[in-house]
């Protein structure tokens, strides 16, 4: 590649801008967002300079996960920071919120127009960009003053000595840089660049400037500009191979920015002190981030990031991470990368090898350049609005490579289609069988299917029996009362748990059993959805059947079957209708559970027919007592409830498992998981299956 064309002063004085008012930004600039001991992130890129490097950063290592989540709007959130314990943030709509990240609550939100970027904190002043420039108390988001820019797209904030540093893009692409003071709002400076009417392109993407030692360096379309901090007085400027689409970043005394390739600038002249192609076909849209050893810089096409020394541009290494594409990087005790396609999350990278140290997923990155911010913990946003700390939660006992089914007892199962046993203190897989489609626990040992056989295995994995029926088993084993009950096309067994011996087969009077749904059982009894009713099945045949439309049943003080109708229907042990209570949320009841209490996962199908909202509800002798359904999740849905100690577990599709209270509903709290939720357990811990195996302290 060849070194950018370094314009002479003269050329460059013939700007269109003219400086005015300089009122006196003396002495060294540096970042008034500086880092206190609260590990600040507090601007777009960490500092004035736009490093992207918190030197005093943590990371929470292999342990590092979803600490927790909240849905702070129905829109994209941009770039958080972070200040003082408060989390700064805005969305597509243009509201920022202030977010206590220790509480948890929101502490005040302002509906500003057209912001779009990071905000900037300084003392108790937080600066935002939008169709105006804003200063807002820190306190509750009142207004302090406004600078209008006269309906312009302007960049993120940089501030130093007391200024206000942004650029602007007109309706017709002319670029100005701009200076005001920070505690006034008065404009200090002004200066055009070569864009809009004034050039021969419309000014490109409004992206940070960075400031540092005096001079403020503007980049627009292919060139970097340098002009004086205290008046604007131009100093030089400097064209890279491509189009700069991120800030530039300035570090001891060299400017790094990318167009086709990377450029190393002197700070005090523009000369170029070294240029270096990496990779094939980059997209390079991402801002630098930059260390005291490394420029690291990412692909905006691709999962790829390299690491660059300082000195001399020769690559220390690189990373590739397969399909999708990277974000902006931002580094404290690594390198943190936010990754965007199939399977969106976030890498942590070591900085010395480029090795990844660990990944968290995320929900929906959306092809997200923006850079996290690190505090106490690194803070990351999303296109569904959500904001993420990732640290080391406390309530994360270990998480396995393990998904399915669960069930618990010595140790924790899931099963798959392979019966996975993992040891129920670390997570260890212990053994592993072909075959276990669902499975269940009881006295000591798991009862699984394997096509047409029902298997029970000792916690060490040793076979305790195996018995074969005469056909595939279609539904869950049920353990009750020292029997294991499974049923299929037509017929529903009774089997001994401890050695496996049949106590009953039955397979209907003349017309057959037909279909068995589902299974339930109490007292040596089964009761089996069949045909959409309810039939109690026992040694000496079907006692009785009820109902009709029947999806699911459960059993307790009575047998509670949810219909397609929607309703949820209780009968004594002799087939008597007790009470019958019609749903108001959702259209079918998809699954029940009865244990001291009944609780039916409702169903309904969006308008196009191509999703689902589900609801959870509680009864009580008939009569709705709550519902629940995660707050921000206009569809999706909910795993089958686990009741214990006065608290209902549910899982949902928006990767959290919820404890509930059972008296009311309440949210006493919520766990993360990295996918939807297929299945919740308890037994020393709270358990979840989703794209793994979770432990949950409580």
């Amino acid at each position: 590649m060849g070194s950018p064309s370094n314009e002479t002063r003269r050329t460059f004085l013939k700007l269109t801008g003219i400086a005015i008012g300089a009122t006196g930004v003396t002495g060294t600039a540096t970042s008034d967002a500086s880092d206190p001991p609260h590990r600040n992130w507090s601007t777009f890129q960490h500092d004035a300079g736009n490093t992207g490097y918190s030197p005093v950063g943590g990371d929470s290592g292999s342990d590092t996960w979803v600490d927790w989540s909240v849905q702070l709007s129905d829109r994209r959130l941009y770039a958080p920071v972070v200040a003082d314990g408060t989390v700064y943030v805005s969305d597509a709509s243009g509201v920022l919120t202030a977010f206590d990240a220790e509480t948890r609550e929101t502490r005040w939100t302002a509906e500003l127009r057209g912001q779009e970027y990071a905000p900037t904190v300084v003392g108790d002043t937080v600066y935002v960009s939008g169709a105006d420039v804003f200063a807002l108390s820190t306190a509750d988001g009142s207004e302090r003053w406004r600078f209008e820019v006269d309906g312009a797209e302007t960049s993120p904030i940089t501030v130093a000595d007391g200024t206000l540093f942004f650029k602007t893009s007109d309706v017709n692409g002319q670029g100005t840089c701009w200076a005001v003071d920070a505690e006034t709002g008065d404009e200090r400076w002004h200066v055009g660049v070569p864009s809009g009417k004034e050039g021969s392109t419309p000014s490109a993407e409004n992206v940070p400037p960075a400031v540092a030692d005096g001079v403020a360096y503007f980049a627009d379309n292919e060139t970097v500009y340098a002009l004086d901090a205290r008046n604007g007085t131009p100093q030089w400027r400097a064209d890279a191979d491509g189009f700069i689409e991120h800030g530039p970043t300035v570090a001891d005394g060299t400017v790094y920015v990318c167009g086709e390739s990377v450029f190393a600038l002197s700070a005090s002249d523009g000369r170029t002190k070294w240029n270096a192609a990496v990779g094939e076909s980059p997209n390079l849209t991402r801002s630098p981030a930059v260390t005291d050893e490394s420029v690291v810089v990412a692909d905006g096409r691709r999962a790829r990031v390299w690491a660059l020394a300082r000195e001399d541009g020769t690559t220390r290494w690189t990373f590739d991470g397969g399909a999708g594409t990277a974000g902006t990087p931002t580094i404290a005790e690594a390198v943190y990368v936010p990754i965007s396609g199939d399977d969106d999350g976030v890498v942590a990278l070591d900085p010395a090898t480029g090795d990844r140290r660990w990944r968290v997923p995320i929900r929906d990155l959306g092809g997200s350049w923006l850079p996290s911010a690190v505090g106490d913990a690194l803070y990351v946003t999303d296109r569904e609005g959500f904001l993420y700390a990732l640290a080391d939660p406390d309530w994360l006992d270990w998480r396995a490579e393990a998904t399915g089914s669960l069930a618990v007892g010595e140790n924790v199962y899931a099963s798959d289609g392979t019966l996975v046993a993992l040891e129920a203190r670390t997570g260890a897989e212990r053994w592993t069988v072909d075959g276990g489609a669902s499975q269940t626990v009881g006295n000591g040992a798991v009862v699984g299917t394997d096509e047409s056989a029902v298997v029970a295995y000792e916690p060490d994995g040793t076979e305790r029996w195996r018995a074969e029926c005469d056909e595939d088993v279609t539904t869950d084993p049920v353990v009750e009362g020292g029997r294991v009950f499974v049923g299929g096309d037509g017929w529903v067994s009774a089997f001994n748990l401890n050695t496996g011996g049949r106590f009953w087969t039955y397979r209907g009077n003349c017309d057959g059993l037909g279909t068995v749904d589902d299974l339930a059982a109490h007292g040596g009894r089964a009761f089996a959805v069949v045909d959409s009713r309810v039939v109690a099945l026992g040694s000496h045949g079907a006692m009785w059947s009820a109902g009709g439309d029947v999806r699911t049943v459960a059993v307790d003080d009575g047998v509670y079957v949810g219909t397609a109708k929607n309703e949820v229907v209780a009968y004594d042990f002799g087939g008597n209708e007790r009470w019958r209570a019609a749903l108001d949320r959702g259209e079918t009841v998809s699954s029940l559970v009865a244990d001291g209490g009944v609780y039916a996962v409702t169903t309904s199908a969006t308008s196009t027919g191509t999703g689902r909202r589900e609801w959870l509800v509680s009864l009580d002798d008939g009569e709705v007592t709550w519902t629940f359904h995660p707050k921000f999740l206009p569809f999706g849905t909910l795993c089958a409830p686990v009741v214990a100690d006065g608290t209902v577990y549910v899982g949902a599709s928006d990767r959290r498992v919820y404890a509930l209270s059972a008296d009311d509903g309440t949210e006493r709290r919520r766990f993360e998981t990295g996918g939807e939720v297929e299945s919740v357990a308890v037994g020393r811990r709270v358990y979840a299956s989703s794209d793994a195996v979770y432990a949950f302290r409580e």
